[in-house]
């Protein structure tokens, strides 16, 4: 199998080959069952499209970025230090 050259394997045959599969037709049979949003609990499901309103996602995604900098903040330094040294 080693000795085997690559061949490129058009994405319809590959689907094709993996439906034909046992995995691929588990899956196939396991998709088909629509989904009962009735059986699960309320809280499990999403009712809006996202929990937070927009300030406080703006808010989570701030400090991230923050705790994200302060983080690598010595090597940022150590750039900026390296630049301004190439330039004089």
């Amino acid at each position: 199998m080693r000795n085997q050259p690559y061949r490129y394997i058009p994405v319809n045959e590959f689907a094709e080959a993996f439906n034909s599969y046992q995995v691929g037709r588990k899956l196939a049979s396991e998709l088909s069952i629509p989904y009962d949003k009735a059986q699960s609990h309320p809280a499990a499901l999403a009712t809006q499209k996202y929990g937070l309103t927009k300030k406080e996602l703006l808010k989570a995604c701030f400090s991230r970025e923050m705790l994200l900098l302060k983080r690598s903040a010595f090597v940022h330094v150590f750039a900026t230090v390296q630049v301004i040294s190439r330039l004089h």
